[in-house]
């Protein structure tokens, strides 16, 4: 493989071989075939020429004053007692010097000339690329107003709804108090009686949660068993997966896993979930729904109520279903993007928010045909640490 040739090398060589070349032809004529010398003298022009366009003053200025100490020999020499011969040699090295210099300041004067030109594209190229970039942003940015447009009217239209669904759930829930009042606590249907009240009350949550969509809220703030919260989610949807012969396995901690916020968040985020697992899957099937403790250890943006590591809660919800397309995967979370014929494309959005409120992690890996798995990663903080720990010490000491 052959070695790339440095240019300046290349053509410093190619005038010092002409300057040699020349010289030799000139103390090697005899002085009597002056028409020679003439062409030899003349020569010298090119050497000088080349030196000037590719390396400037510099480059037409030094070949000028090495031709010129190599010729002052020749005439002075060989050309004794010629004196018109001798002027007219002295004039031609002036000549040497003067073409060399006006050459070599007239090329580098084009080649500086040049230099600027390639940097005005250069920065006309990077002012191009950065106006590409603001008009994609700008292009983001009409997209998150027209996004929050339809946001707008998803608000009037649910303040609407809200207003429309607020008192038939209270008549329900009275009419539920009613009949759970009337029988006896004993009776394994009061328990049903008491979800169906927790379950209108959390409709009614549900609707002022769409109607605060698009905006952050400050949730109310109480401490809750996780297992809990899942356990009872599962038996609420239990009634339709039955229906649709679909089995939900559980897998919960031993121990009690305690947090502190909304309980209606966490069990938001697992009706969604859930629902979207059946609608997903075919009949008859089983959704894998595990709940674990786990060590963070990596660093996490969505986490920094845990960003140097430590104990966390990992809920993994899998379901054997058609799966979703790998070009599909990063537009889940957004509102209102649906694969369903009927589908709203606000369900995972709010898990999405849920999520994010709270600096939880929410994660899906699926591949087509094979099924899907949503994972949410709960970092567990100092006050749920500490609670955990005192239901393990209770335990203990009430088992020894």
């Amino acid at each position: 493989m052959l070695k790339k040739t440095n240019p300046d090398l290349f053509w410093w060589g190619v005038v010092t071989l002409l300057v040699v070349i020349i010289s030799i032809f000139h103390y090697a004529t005899p002085t009597t075939a002056r028409q020679f010398h003439l062409v030899y003298m003349q020569s010298y022009f090119i050497p000088i020429l080349i030196a000037a366009f590719q390396f400037g003053v510099r480059g037409g200025l030094a070949t000028a004053f090495v031709v010129s100490i190599i010729y002052v020999p020749h005439i002075m020499l060989q050309w004794i007692g010629h004196t018109e011969h001798t002027l007219l040699g002295l004039l031609q090295i002036l000549m040497f010097n003067v073409i060399g210099y006006l050459t070599g300041l007239k090329a580098q004067r084009e080649k500086e000339e040049k230099q600027r030109y390639q940097q005005a594209a250069l920065e006309l190229k990077k002012s191009l690329e950065k106006l590409k970039q603001q008009s994609h942003e700008l292009a983001d940015l009409e997209a998150q107003l027209r996004q929050s447009d339809r946001l707008a009217v998803v608000g009037e239209l649910t303040a609407s709804l809200a207003h429309e669904l607020r008192n038939p759930l209270g008549t329900i829930r009275g009419a539920v108090e009613i009949l759970s009042d009337e029988l006896p606590q004993s009776d394994k249907q009061s328990e049903f009686f008491q979800i169906l009240i927790q379950e209108t009350e959390r409709m009614s949550a549900v609707v002022e949660n769409y109607l605060s969509f698009a905006r952050k809220q400050k949730n109310s703030a109480s401490q809750y068993d996780v297992r809990k919260i899942v356990h009872n989610t599962c038996l609420i949807l239990a009634s339709r997966a039955r229906k649709e012969q679909i089995h939900i396995r559980e897998k919960l901690p031993e121990q009690p896993v305690i947090l502190k916020g909304d309980p209606n968040d966490l069990r938001q985020i697992l009706v969604n979930l859930l629902m979207n697992a059946m609608e997903a899957m075919p009949s008859p099937g089983t959704i894998s729904l595990d709940c674990q403790q786990i060590e963070i250890n990596e660093k996490s943006s969505e986490s920094s109520q845990n960003e140097n590591g430590g104990p966390g809660l990992r809920l993994s919800i899998k379901d054997p279903g058609t799966g979703i397309a790998a070009d599909a995967l990063k537009d889940v979370f957004k509102p209102f993007y649906t694969t369903k014929k009927n589908g709203s494309g606000l369900g995972l959005s709010i898990v999405k928010r849920i999520a994010d409120q709270h600096h939880w992690k929410i994660e899906v890996t699926s591949q087509p045909g094979q099924g899907t798995e949503f994972i949410l990663t709960i970092p567990l903080d100092l006050e749920s640490r500490e609670s955990i720990q005192n239901q393990l010490t209770e335990t203990n000491q009430q088992t020894g």
